[in-house]
Formats: structure tokens, C-alpha cells, sequence
């Protein structure tokens, strides 16, 4: 049985394919000035649930096939995945706005071509997914609903940084996808220095074991992780019901490694979350949950988050 379930999978070669674009200034955006959009067009999981959040879901007629969340959006016409995106099911659906990822620049340039216009953004880091949404809020004619999205999601980063303050950085990894077919802990992706999950770890309080800068979406060998010894295992699975791995086996692989400072400690945790890989507003949720797993040392009732 694989560890490869279609979003995570997607995850991380939408992350490997930005990292290799060439560092220059996205293109620029078909889109006009005008917010009154009627028929628009998502093209990722993160969009979708920012469009939503945003109070337009009424006006999104189509989705790609990983879009399931907000439930209202499971529903909706699908043009494709991220690497099959049908340009004919989009142009089928007559949007006035398709929003996208700046990674699919050769869509973009088709759509643009094609006189439809278009919004690009970056999921990649925090930072980014905070662009994204006051971006997409001020172009729609949402920014006040953005503005308070942000300030939501400024006040939780704050409360778990206040509480963290001051205490000292936990070695972690964080897994994001690895083969559940053996007895055996094989190669495991995890999170790098240049990601999301790397930027909620350190404001968790955690520091990231893997410390090179030069890969996106980073494999590991088991020796790999032997190495690098880790006092503490994050494993981010999304809901059961959009992965087949057995939970179970799992947590025996990592038993494989018995000379792993977090393995030793019992410090392996599996995270199950629909939000857990998709890099929209949900995704800092798992703040206090990592911060929680790091420092379980700190009263975290009187924290309301």
C-alpha cells in the first residue's frame, strides 16, 4: 500500500515545479479592475477554500477534481487536476476570472490568449498564502472580508508566539508523504527550509532538522533520518477518507527506528487533517497544534485558540 494519496502528491510537485521556475516577477495578471467577477474559475484546493472564505462561493462555477472542501464547493463542475487541467472544460464554463497558481504559467499565457482573464498567486509560504488572500480580496471586490480573514489568522499566530516565547527550539521533522507498502520506513518526503510547514514550525518553536536550502520538497532515506535525529516526528497525513495508508503499520515503521531521539521518547506524532496539505487559510490551524506537540511542557488551557 502507498503513502501517495493525489493531494499530497500534488502538493509536492506544485512545490518542486515554483522552486525551478526562474526568480523573476510573475506574469502579469489579465485580470481588470473591475470586482463585479460572476463566473469564476478555481484552479487549486487552496484557491477554492480562499474564494469561499472570501464570501464567493456563489460566484465560482467550476473547480479542479481536488477541490472538496468547503463542502459546497464538492459539488461544482470539475476542469481537471494540476497536471491535467483541461483548457477546454474552463473555456466551456465562460469565466470572467480564473485564479490560479503562479506555476501554471503556460495556462495562464493559453487563457490570456484567449482573451479570458486571469489572477495568479504563490502558495509556498506563509507569507504567500497571506498575500493570496488579501490579493484575491482586493481584486473581487472583497478586501474587507480579507482584511478580516487576516486579522483572524494574525490574532492565533500571535497567541501561540506569545506563548511559545521563550522557550527553547525543538528539533523537528515533519514528514509530508511516504510509501506504506513494507515493514520498513523507505524514502520519506518531508518539509523543507523554503515551505509552509517550515514557517509554521518556527513560529511553533520548533527548528526544522533538515537545514538544507537548496530543495523544495526534500527526500529522505531512513538513514537519512538516523542521522539528523530529530527529537520530534510530526507525520501530517490529510482525513482518513482521502488516504488508504494503514495508521497503524505506520506507526510501526517509525518504531523502526529505535535510535531516533523521538522515536526513543515516544515523540512520533500522526496528524490527520483535510486541511494539513492544502495551503489555504485552514493550514494555520496546525500552528497550535505543532506548538502544543513541541511544548506540551506549557498550559495550553488558558490559551483559547
Amino acid at each position: 500500500m502507498r503513502r501517495f494519496w493525489p493531494l499530497l502528491l500534488f502538493v509536492a510537485i506544485m512545490a518542486a515545479v515554483v522552486w525551478l521556475l526562474p526568480r523573476q516577477a510573475p506574469p502579469a495578471d489579465s485580470a481588470a479592475s473591475d470586482s463585479d467577477y460572476q463566473r469564476i474559475v478555481s484552479l487549486s484546493p487552496a484557491i477554492t477554500e480562499t474564494v469561499f472564505a472570501l464570501g464567493l462561493g456563489d460566484k465560482v462555477v467550476a473547480v479542479t477534481d481536488y477541490c472538496d472542501y468547503p463542502p459546497g464547493a464538492q459539488a461544482l463542475p470539475k476542469v481537471g487536476g494540476y497536471t491535467d487541467t483541461s483548457l477546454e472544460a474552463i473555456v466551456a464554463k465562460k469565466p470572467d476570472l480564473v485564479i490560479m497558481l503562479q506555476a501554471q504559467q503556460r495556462l495562464q499565457q493559453q487563457l490570456q490568449q484567449l482573451g479570458i482573464k486571469t489572477h495568479a498567486v504563490d502558495t509556498s509560504g506563509l507569507m504567500d498564502i497571506e498575500a493570496a488572500i488579501a490579493s484575491i480580496g482586493q481584486l473581487t471586490g472583497q478586501k474587507q472580508q480579507a482584511e478580516q480573514l487576516l486579522a483572524g489568522i494574525h490574532q492565533l499566530i500571535e497567541r501561540v508566539t506569545t506563548k511559545v516565547a521563550g522557550a527553547e527550539p525543538v528539533r523537528t521533522l515533519i514528514s509530508i508523504a511516504h510509501y506504506v507498502n513494507s515493514d520498513q520506513l523507505e524514502t520519506v518526503y518531508v518539509a523543507g527550509q523554503q515551505d509552509f510547514y517550515n514557517d509554521l514550525l518556527d513560529l511553533a518553536g520548533g527548528r526544522n532538522v533538515y537545514t538544507s536550502q537548496q530543495i523544495k520538497v526534500p527526500s529522505v532515506t531512513r538513514e537519512g533520518i538516523i542521522r539528523m535525529n530529530p527529537d520530534v516526528i510530526i507525520d501530517v497525513f490529510p482525513e482518513a477518507d482521502d488516504h488508504q495508508s494503514n495508521m497503524q503499520q505506520v506507526r510501526q515503521q517509525w518504531q523502526q527506528l529505535d535510535m531516533v531521539s523521538a522515536v526513543k521518547a515516544e515523540r512520533v506524532h500522526i496528524l490527520e487533517r483535510d486541511y494539513a496539505s492544502v495551503p489555504g487559510p485552514r493550514v494555520f490551524q496546525l500552528l497550535p497544534e505543532f506548538a502544543r506537540l513541541l511544548h506540551p511542557q506549557l498550559n495550553w488551557e488558558s490559551t483559547d485558540d
